[in-house]
């Protein structure tokens, strides 16, 4: 599920750009997972769900270890488009037909 491929199917752009950049990836997956944690304590606010320190740290690591897999897929998907500029003039010479 946390796969990257290596090359675009359209226009062959090589997705493994080097190796620092998936350490980047790995600060941008901190701050989406520090979002989420954010968001469990302030649903367990808006929901007036009474949770002790003990309780709210097991549901904040639950809710982490849930979403692990997206959190990885999106963070690369955040640094990628830092860097990778969307072309339009070669998505119009490919055909949108080829889907691996």
């Amino acid at each position: 599920m946390n796969k990257v491929k290596d090359h675009c199917p359209k226009c062959n752009l090589n997705y493994h750009i080097e190796p620092s950049f998936y350490t980047g990836s790995m600060y941008v997956s901190y701050g989406v997972g520090i979002a989420i944690a954010v968001a469990v304590f302030m649903l367990s606010i808006i929901f007036n769900i009474e949770l002790g320190p003990k309780e709210l740290l097991i549901s904040i690591i639950v809710a982490l270890i849930i979403t692990m897999p997206y959190i990885g897929a999106v963070s690369k998907a955040i640094w990628a488009h830092l860097f990778i500029k969307y072309k339009p003039e070669i998505a119009k010479k490919v055909p949108n037909d080829k889907r691996t």
